[in-house]
C-alpha cells in the first residue's frame, strides 16, 4: 500500500489483502549459502590460474607432483560441498 489511509480504506470496503511473512533465519541461511557459493567459485577460478602457473614455471615432473597435492585438496572441497548440499536438502525439508 502507498499509505496507511489507503490500507484502511481498502479494509473498510472489503478488498482482499495478503499477509507476507518473512523468516529471518531462512534469509540468513540463504545469504550465507550464496556467500559460500561465491567463495567456491573463486576457488575454482584460482585453481585454474594455479594450474596455468604450474605448467609455465615448473618442470613437468614437479608440476605433476604439485597437481596431485592440489587434486587431493580439491577432493576434500568437493566432499565439503556434498555435505553442504545434504544440509541444505535437510533444511528445505524442515522448512516445508
Amino acid at each position: 500500500m502507498t499509505s496507511k489511509s489507503a490500507f484502511i480504506k481498502a479494509r473498510i470496503f472489503g478488498e482482499p489483502f495478503h499477509v507476507v511473512t518473512f523468516d529471518k533465519s531462512q534469509h540468513e541461511y540463504y545469504a550465507k549459502l550464496s556467500d559460500f557459493h561465491a567463495q567456491f567459485r573463486m576457488v575454482g577460478n584460482n585453481y585454474n590460474q594455479t594450474l596455468k602457473e604450474l605448467k609455465c614455471h615448473f618442470s613437468e615432473r614437479r608440476a605433476m607432483a604439485l597437481v596431485c597435492k592440489l587434486e587431493k585438496y580439491m577432493m576434500q572441497l568437493v566432499q565439503i560441498m556434498h555435505k553442504v548440499i545434504e544440509q541444505t536438502d535437510k533444511y528445505k525439508n524442515t522448512v516445508k
